[in-house]
C-alpha cells in the first residue's frame, strides 16, 4: 500500500482521470508501488524530473543511462495514468514512458487475442495520458535495448539475455545499463533524458 495521500492531490486526480473521488482514493493510496508519493516528492523537491516508466527492468536500464530524472517503476502499463495523475497533482515536471507492444502480440501463443489485448491496453492508457507527457515505443523496451550495441553486450556478459529464461532481470539490466556506453545507446532513449513539454 502506498503511503498516504492528501484529499486535496485525490480531488485532483479524480479530475485528471474522470473518475469518483472515492475510486481515486482508492487508486492514488493502494494501487502505486511503497514510497511512490514520497519519491514524487522528493524530486520536486530538489527540482528534478520524474519518468514513469511500466517496470523494475524499465527503471533498472533507464536509471543509469539517463542520470538525470528520477525513474519510477509503476507496477504495469495500466497504472501510468494514476502515477501520472499523483504526479500531476503533487506539482512534478513529470513524463510517462509508454511500450506500444506494437509487435508482442507475436511472441504469444494466442496472436489473435494477445494483439487485441496489447491494443486496448495501450489505447486505454494513451486516452488518460496527455500527449506531451509520455513517449510510446513502437514495441516492448527490449526491442529499443536491442538497438544498443554495448548494452546487449554487457548484458551478454552479466548472463541475461533480452528474450527467453533469462530475460527481465532488473539487477542483470542494471549492471549492463552501468557498464555500457551511452554513445551507441537508442536515441529515442536517450530523449527520455529531457522529454518534450
Amino acid at each position: 500500500m502506498s503511503e498516504d495521500v492528501p484529499e486535496d492531490v485525490v480531488a485532483q486526480v479524480a479530475a485528471f482521470l474522470g473518475t469518483s473521488t472515492a475510486r481515486a482514493r482508492g487508486l492514488a493510496r493502494t494501487a502505486l508501488p511503497p514510497g511512490f508519493v514520497r519519491a514524487v516528492r522528493g524530486a520536486s523537491a530538489h527540482g528534478r524530473a520524474v519518468l514513469l516508466v511500466e517496470g523494475a527492468t524499465d527503471a533498472a536500464v533507464l536509471t543509469p543511462l539517463l542520470r538525470g530524472p528520477v525513474v519510477l517503476a509503476v507496477g504495469g502499463k495500466h497504472l501510468l495514468p494514476v502515477a501520472g495523475a499523483v504526479a500531476e497533482a503533487l506539482g512534478a515536471d513529470w513524463h510517462a514512458l509508454v511500450d506500444g507492444d506494437a509487435d508482442g502480440w507475436r511472441r504469444a501463443a494466442n496472436r489473435a487475442r494477445a494483439r487485441a489485448v496489447h491494443r486496448r491496453s495501450t489505447a486505454a492508457v494513451l486516452r488518460l495520458l496527455p500527449p506531451q507527457r509520455c513517449t510510446v515505443l513502437p514495441d516492448a523496451l527490449e526491442a529499443e535495448l536491442a538497438r544498443w550495441p554495448s548494452f546487449v553486450a554487457a548484458l551478454h556478459r552479466h548472463g541475461g539475455q533480452l528474450s527467453g529464461p533469462d530475460a527481465k532481470d532488473p539487477a542483470r539490466y542494471a549492471a549492463a545499463a552501468a557498464e555500457a556506453r551511452a554513445a551507441d545507446a537508442p536515441g529515442r532513449l536517450l530523449a527520455l533524458h529531457r522529454p518534450p513539454r
